[in-house]
């Protein structure tokens, strides 16, 4: 076993809570220390912000200068740094956050940083990947210390080529501190788990089932893969959209929509597990997208994906088990592949098996290993090519 390469783990909250973005560095943290790592979690609450950041986006309003942002200011990072232990600084530290914990901080207790990011802040605020509005000052301040803390990271991890194209070119960091660790799916499989297809065909002997996950369905894709169930119907085969993770008052009416709201992966995860495997394609259908862990999601349980091949989307649309279009591509010609394939008998099993397949490589213990691999020099060592216009 390679020993660990990093002594702690950071984010923009507490890393053992399960709510910390998405759940991400709380998976990354269990997962590292099941494959034998020491990883210190960097525990910042939260909550006691509440008033600072009140009074803080007040006086800047006073001040004519917008609000937003209150975590990219000094004043937050100030009292966040604070809160965490000056032990934790002086060693290996690995973060999920861009800006926190600021790189100077670090390396001023003689310890060193780097990165895992599904996008840098920069190509977030260009409108690549989320669209992140905020006042101008915050914006440039927020970029200029993303640069800066790069320049004095080890090395910047990103979790999609796209991302790591985007750390290249906006950010101006050279291509050999640069590495891809795809992330793994942010539910565990239980240890009894067996892959139990739905029975009778798809469409023929009930309807087919197009899964959809997210808060925030409108980027999501949610009403275009409405119409692709309306085309999909039109050809002749039965279809309906189950999805999750929203308020159903909020989303479309829709005869083909059931809506089951949002369902606490923490508290509930047999009802999750449940309602993804009864799902026939997982489906996602962003206008942008820094990564697309729902995806992932489905896959681990042998659920093929399909979704428009956009940033980091386009690293988990794998071939032979997902449906991967190009943006733009209408609703019918989407429609028109579905049918083709869950027609057809063979091509529908040989879909799930592939995605069966690939759902063992899409864990966080594949990603904690191929962080042992970077540690070690054993990185994919394909040259990360040249940036390409973003």
């Amino acid at each position: 076993m390679n020993p660990a390469p990093f002594d702690s783990v950071a984010a923009v909250g507490d890393i053992a809570d399960l709510q910390t973005w998405s759940g991400i560095p709380f998976h990354f943290w269990q997962s590292a220390r099941s494959n034998g790592w020491s990883l210190e979690p960097w525990r910042l609450d939260l909550t006691r912000f509440v008033w600072s950041r009140r009074m803080w986006n007040a006086g800047r309003v006073l001040l004519g200068r917008g609000q937003g942002g209150f975590q990219y200011s000094r004043t937050f990072l100030d009292a966040a740094e604070a809160q965490i232990p000056v032990a934790l600084f002086a060693g290996r530290v690995l973060t999920f956050s861009q800006h926190f914990p600021r790189a100077s901080s670090v390396r001023r207790y003689g310890g060193r940083i780097s990165y895992y990011i599904d996008a840098p802040f920069a190509a977030l605020v260009s409108g690549r990947g989320l669209d992140l509005r905020l006042p101008g000052r915050i914006r440039e301040e927020a970029l200029a210390l993303e640069r800066e803390n790069y320049q004095q990271a080890d090395r910047i991890v990103c979790m999609a080529q796209w991302a790591a194209d985007a750390v290249m070119e906006l950010c101006g960091v050279p291509r050999e501190k640069v590495s891809v660790v795809l992330p793994g799916a942010n539910i565990e499989r239980p240890i009894d788990f067996k892959f139990v297809p739905m029975p009778g065909r798809p469409g023929v002997d009930r309807p087919l089932v197009l899964g959809f996950v997210g808060k925030d369905w409108k980027r999501k894709g949610l009403e275009f893969l409405l119409q692709v169930r309306d085309v999909v119907v039109a050809q002749g085969l039965m279809c309906v959209v189950h999805a999750a993770g929203f308020d159903p008052a909020t989303s479309p009416t829709h005869e083909g929509l059931k809506a089951v709201g949002f369902i606490d992966k923490q508290r509930e995860p047999e009802r999750f597990i449940e309602f993804v495997c009864q799902c026939d394609l997982g489906c996602l259908f962003s206008s942008r997208e820094a990564l697309g862990i729902s995806t992932l999601e489905f896959l681990r349980f042998g659920v093929p994906v399909a979704g428009f091949s956009i940033e980091g989307l386009r690293d988990t649309l794998f071939p032979g088990c997902s449906f991967a279009f190009d943006v733009g591509t209408t609703a019918k010609s989407v429609a028109d592949d579905m049918v083709r394939t869950f027609s057809n008998g063979a091509a529908t099993e040989a879909l799930r098996n592939a995605a069966i397949l690939r759902s063992e490589t899409v864990t966080w213990s594949k990603t904690i290993l191929g962080f042992d691999a970077l540690s070690v020099g054993k990185t994919r060592k394909r040259t990360l090519p040249v940036p390409s216009r973003l």
